[in-house]
């Protein structure tokens, strides 16, 4: 048996990332290429422009080319963004052998009922639809009741559902690229996927994905899904105002949020606490404030964990995560970044770090990149067996590339 790859792109609003994955007959996993190109055409994760979309997709898989010989395999596309939402829905079918045993056919059945029950489903597209627990003659039963008996079936589905205008979006811009797209995931679950061990997801667990324009945040419990969150505020805000702060260009801020920015505690010396003034060890990249831009960060970060906090609150998950947080994305490089998340939400929290790969893995150890190698790992695992993330996209997708098509 040859040896199979697999493409993960992730579309961000500052940069696409594109990881190439190959998986070898033993199970191993090794990365054979990546590439990062300047992305155009997207605001808050979506994509508005979708001819400057198409030229930065393009570099991207130029660039990926390059990197590495890269053999066949498909091309996977994350999406993220503001239009990305979760639903739970419930569905009662009639178990329909005879003998009253579940049967398979019971459980898709079961699982397309909750899927004609979702709620604010119009204009949106299903991502995923994962079933998470099952009932039998209203008793709650295992996530495999396959072979128990009864007389009805009920299941309860976690939806993730995007934007169709949005996902249209993607798939316009793969077609003016000329990429031929195999299938579309969402980019929490596909972190989720690269960074999460099982028993992180069995005891409960939190990826907090800080990106440029957004934070999104995905919780696991009993190894299923539970919640996911997107949230409008991302590094990119904090950017924005270190630039109104001390009044200079977005570019300079950026270089000085990368190079001096962080959250770590007594950030003030000695000195300045004396003095209430700049003291010389507080000036940074020549004649700004650490102080000053130390506290410009954590107000806007105090923003986004308070948004966090309160979803938390909202599901009734806040201070019950044995397994913590998981932070990742661009905003996970400040340092002090874990500290500050243990202090806020009151949970054992980690910076995000991508294992179990070979090849080219020094590549993908920033944690920015957990998103494209989660979608390429899911691409994997689709091909493999259907993967846990199998159905609710491949037979929409296509039909919105055919339609496309010239």
């Amino acid at each position: 048996m040859r040896n199979y790859g697999a493409i993960g792109i992730d579309f961000g609003t500052e940069s696409i990332k594109a990881v190439a994955l190959e998986a070898g007959t033993d199970g191993s996993v090794k990365v054979v290429g990546t590439s990062a190109a300047l992305s155009e055409g997207l605001r808050k994760g979506v994509i508005v422009d979708i001819d400057a979309a198409a030229k930065s997709l393009s570099h991207a898989i130029e660039a990926l080319k390059k990197s590495a010989d890269i053999g066949s395999g498909n091309i996977y596309a994350g999406i993220g963004g503001v239009g990305l939402s979760f639903q739970k829905s419930k569905g009662l079918v009639a178990v329909s052998r005879a003998d009253g045993e579940v049967s398979k056919e019971d459980l898709k059945r079961a699982v397309s009922a909750s899927e004609s029950n979702l709620v604010r489903a119009q204009n949106r597209e299903i991502l995923h639809s994962i079933p998470i627990s099952y009932k039998i003659d209203n008793e709650t039963v295992t996530h495999d009741p396959i072979g128990l008996s009864g007389i009805k079936l009920e299941a309860e589905t976690f939806f993730v559902t995007v934007f169709a205008q949005h996902f249209k979006g993607l798939l316009k811009t793969f077609d003016e690229a000329g990429v031929s797209l195999e299938d579309a995931v969402s980019l929490p679950m596909a972190s989720a996927q690269a960074l999460l061990s099982k028993r992180e997801k069995e005891v409960g667990v939190m990826v907090l994905d800080i990106g440029s324009s957004t934070t999104s945040l995905i919780i696991f419990e009993e190894n299923y899904p539970y919640s996911l969150e997107i949230l409008p505020i991302g590094s990119g805000h904090i950017t924005n105002d270190i630039a109104v702060g001390f009044q200079i260009p977005i570019e300079e801020a950026e270089k000085l949020k990368v190079n001096y920015g962080t959250v770590e505690k007594n950030s003030e010396t000695p000195a300045t606490k004396r003095t209430g003034k700049n003291s010389a060890d507080d000036i940074v990249y020549g004649h700004y404030s650490k102080k000053k831009l130390t506290n410009i960060i954590e107000d806007r970060l105090s923003d986004i964990f308070e948004l966090t906090e309160k979803h938390l609150k909202k599901v009734g998950r806040e201070g019950l995560l044995p397994g913590g947080v998981v932070v990742t994305g661009g905003g996970s490089n400040l340092p002090g970044i874990t500290e500050y998340t243990r202090e806020h939400l009151k949970l054992p929290a980690r910076l995000a770090e991508i294992h179990n790969l070979g090849g080219m893995r020094e590549k993908v150890k920033n944690p920015a990149w957990a998103g494209a190698v989660g979608v390429a790992l899911i691409a994997l695992e689709n091909h493999t067996n259907g993967g846990a993330f199998a159905g609710g996209t491949k037979g929409t997708l296509m039909r919105w590339l055919r339609a496309f098509l010239p």
